[in-house]
């Protein structure tokens, strides 16, 4: 296991969290669409992205937004510090589950997923949607006007 430790981020640390960011979105083909700048700090080598949610049948739940790991400090535990860290996190706050997507070419990611017991719950009745800046102002403006 890597020499690590995992910690709740702070504000000190928001731009080596964007350097990371910049460094996933790279490695996702998405760079472009980052719309972040970075200055070095103190150096970290992975994270992990929630946000708190509700349901009306099932309360309070994790959603894990992204989970990002240094490409030389994979497979070395990282990303199991970093998702136990959240799962105690969760489990602390009383949520009934963990929710997060995966794209279906990261093998690499569903494989560490379904080794910590996680199960697929994609089904044909669910739809993911976006709206990007420009979907949103136009909307708002129709339905405002």
């Amino acid at each position: 296991m890597a020499d690590v430790s995992v910690r709740e981020a702070s504000e000190d640390d928001c731009d080596e969290i964007i350097r990371l960011m910049q460094e996933f979105a790279t490695h996702e083909g998405n760079l472009h669409l980052l719309k972040t700048s970075v200055q070095s700090r103190p150096r970290l080598v992975g994270y992990l992205l929630y946000m708190w949610s509700f349901t009306t049948m099932s309360g309070r739940f994790l959603f894990v937004e992204d989970l990002f790991v240094e490409k030389n400090f994979r497979r070395k535990g990282v990303g199991s510090l970093l998702w136990a860290s959240a799962m105690k996190l969760a489990l602390s706050w009383g949520c009934g589950y963990m929710q997060w997507m995966a794209k279906r070419r990261n093998t690499m990611g569903i494989n560490f997923y379904k080794k910590l017991g996680a199960v697929e719950t994609n089904t044909d009745s669910i739809m993911t949607f976006t709206l990007d800046n420009d979907a949103m102002k136009t909307a708002c403006s129709n339905i405002v006007s």
